[in-house]
């Protein structure tokens, strides 16, 4: 996981040098691999396990910082303005594979005007390796990078019957993507289609029938929840792998689907004009409980060899985003 050292002093201010951050996420079980400077930048390269899909993007990582430092986080609070006709009168969404999607959200900007990202936006995608494409795209991958959700933004008038159905692929469908590749769909896969056909593989790689072109004027934007298992499947059978698959194959947060398509929608609005439909189609198939985790305080010298007391074992989980259920309630 390759971040930028500009990028994270946005979300947190921390009393050290990059080069004592990079110490401390070491220890902390990010392993610092390097770090190259990018003009007034420093691009560094962090080994994030299998098992910490939280920290692919730069808010898990600056929430690590936060937690090492004893320095406040601040996430962005996305309140883009919504305004004119609701999306559910425009579109629909509906999920025939329940299992390999149990979350898929939808919004749209209309009247976006695309063209070359701003120069910040630029410069902090070029930092971490990926290459600018356009404003909406380019807003997509940011979030992508801020969070860990992979987006994905759909010309909405090349969407046949105004609709997106989530299911596995019938017989002798096949779809180009957006490499102007075309890839052989099987059924266990799982794809995005509208009303006629297929326009995405779910969390590989979009279609280019639907890709966001300079004569795109209303986007669609999609963020959802796919089955890692399938994911990974799909894109090794389709030996086709990107930076969304990588991220989907791990888990994504569930909950997050929401804040980042919102997100997302406010930096196009920033970055490509437009204006957000009111509403958002949200719809679920499956909603996850929450994972209890058994936390002995007795057990932490006897793994650690040392004492911590009950105060910063509280004020450490809650950092990370954790919640304590205690016999007087959550915390």
């Amino acid at each position: 996981m390759i971040v930028s050292w500009n990028w994270l002093k946005k979300y947190v201010a921390v009393p050290a040098t990059r080069e004592e951050v990079e110490q401390r996420l070491t220890m902390s079980g990010l392993n610092h691999e390097k770090s190259v400077p990018q003009g007034s930048d420093w691009a560094i390269d962090l080994d994030v396990t299998s098992n910490r899909p939280d920290c692919l993007g730069h808010l898990g990582i600056a929430r690590e910082m936060a937690v090492l430092f004893d320095v406040p986080l601040q996430i962005p609070q996305p309140q883009p303005a919504t305004q004119g006709q609701a999306l559910s009168e425009v579109a629909a969404v509906s999920i025939e594979a329940e299992r390999l999607c149990t979350r898929y959200t939808a919004r749209l900007v209309r009247g976006v005007k695309v063209g070359p990202s701003p120069a910040w936006l630029q410069d902090l995608l070029l930092a971490v390796g990926i290459n600018p494409v356009n404003n909406v795209v380019d807003c997509t991958n940011f979030v992508m990078l801020e969070c860990g959700q992979p987006l994905h933004a759909f010309d909405f008038a090349k969407l046949r019957g105004s609709r997106i159905v989530v299911r596995e692929p019938r017989p002798g469908e096949k779809l180009q993507a957006i490499d102007h590749r075309e890839y052989e769909l099987e059924p266990g896969m799982c794809v995005i289609a509208d009303g006629e056909g297929p326009v995405a593989i779910a969390g590989v790689m979009g279609g280019a029938d639907s890709e966001v072109t300079t004569s795109t004027r209303d986007v669609l934007i999609e963020s959802a929840w796919f089955d890692p298992l399938t994911v990974r499947t799909t894109a090794r059978k389709l030996a086709l792998h990107s930076p969304s698959s990588y991220r989907f194959e791990r888990g994504v947060d569930w909950q997050g689907a929401d804040w980042a398509s919102f997100r997302c929608c406010e930096l196009i609005l920033q970055t490509a004009g437009g204006q957000l439909a009111s509403g958002v189609i949200d719809v679920k198939t499956v909603v996850p409980q929450p994972h209890f985790i058994q936390f002995r305080l007795e057990r932490i010298a006897r793994v650690l060899g040392i004492d911590i007391p009950v105060d910063v074992v509280r004020k450490t989980l809650l950092g990370l985003g954790l919640s304590i259920e205690t016999e007087q309630g959550t915390t």
